[in-house]
């Protein structure tokens, strides 16, 4: 059964414990070449420190300007706390996808975020697409280059741009916010079930944290909103956690999340994800979302992950590495239609 307590040195008691987790949507419309503004590089600490320091109180601005692509708009991009280096070693491994319901259910927890989706999107009817196109943004995030991520940002903050409705916009910093801090969370809980929650040194712990604000700061959260430190993050996770309330909107997505209209090979594995998610939520979140957790599905969960962590172990790094291989070989194909195109398909519309 799922761990509800993250420990770090200083014991922080923790309500809860993979794309798709920021809800993206393509947008096909072209539009007049405009100038975009990309952030400088920082320079990224190496990951055998065990301190990091702390985020200057010094308000983020915007970087460099640059030519963009076809029908792409003005985009501002804000530094992360830290460049993702640790980061890179968790994304690596293919075992984190499992964390992707698990991220997507606590964003829809928020309402802005669950509205702005299901009005603003077919949700139920484009899961492959969305997966496909928000594993393309993760991937930038963490695995581009400037020109790269320029690309994929700038057709997701096009898309975002027109999201907007009574109460919610879709370029909300808070809602980017959010979205980062369940992608957090995912690998931690994830690594927890996987590897043993005494398995990440309690430095790499603190870089993750830094390191994740980039999801948030590529969907132009300014870098001063992401908490200070790790207990400023807990304090903001616990009160999220008991404090967000689950709408009519995020159960009616959360039933197409969970059992998804994809092909047989996904479809497949289907169960054994909803198994997983339903031990990863919060029991809070669990019960809000009304998904029943009995003594036979926490006996199924206990086995079923005793027998995936063995297995897994037991792949050669190499070949699980390859599946990281593949979505930067597709990001990039993406990022040559966007170049060409200004959009995600193979001519402009």
């Amino acid at each position: 059964m799922a761990t509800e307590t993250i420990t770090t040195e200083k014991p922080v008691a923790v309500t809860t414990e993979k794309p798709e987790t920021t809800t993206t949507e393509q947008t096909e419309t072209t539009t007049a070449e405009k100038t975009e503004t990309i952030p400088t590089e920082q320079t990224e600490t190496t990951p055998t420190e065990k301190t990091e320091s702390t985020p200057s109180e010094k308000p983020s601005t915007p970087g460099d300007s640059e030519k963009g692509y076809p029908g792409m708009q003005p985009i501002v991009l804000y530094d992360p706390v830290k460049e993702p280096h640790v980061l890179k070693e968790f994304v690596g491994e293919p075992c984190f996808f499992a964390g992707g319901q698990y991220a997507i259910l606590l964003q829809f927890a928020h309402p802005g975020l669950a509205r702005g989706s299901l009005e603003h999107s077919e949700f139920a009817d484009r899961i492959l697409n969305r997966l496909k196109t928000t594993t393309r943004f993760l991937t930038a995030c963490v695995f581009g280059t400037p020109e790269e991520r320029k690309a994929v940002f700038g057709i997701i903050h096009r898309a975002h741009s027109v999201v907007k409705g009574d109460g919610y916009y879709a370029d909300d910093p808070e809602l980017h916010k959010w979205t980062a801090a369940t992608l957090f969370m995912s690998l931690l809980v994830v690594h927890e079930a996987v590897w043993g929650k005494d398995k990440i040194p309690q430095w790499k712990v603190e870089a993750l944290f830094r390191e994740t604000s980039v999801y948030a700061t590529s969907l132009r959260m300014p870098t001063e909103m992401w908490p200070k430190t790790l207990d400023d993050f807990w304090v903001y996770w616990n009160h999220n956690i008991e404090t967000l309330e689950v709408t009519h909107w995020a159960k009616t997505l959360m039933k197409a999340l969970m059992w998804p209209k994809v092909p047989f090979p996904m479809s497949a594995a289907s169960p054994l994800l909803r198994l997983w998610t339903t031990a990863f939520l919060p029991e809070r979140m669990r019960n809000e979302y009304e998904l029943p957790w009995t003594k036979k599905q926490q006996r199924l969960y206990k086995y079923s992950m005793g027998y995936f962590r063995i297995t897994y172990r037991m792949i050669p790094p190499p070949i699980r590495g390859s599946v990281a291989t593949f979505t930067q070989w597709e990001m990039r194909k993406a990022v040559k239609r966007i170049q060409k195109t200004g959009s995600w398909k193979k001519s402009a519309q």
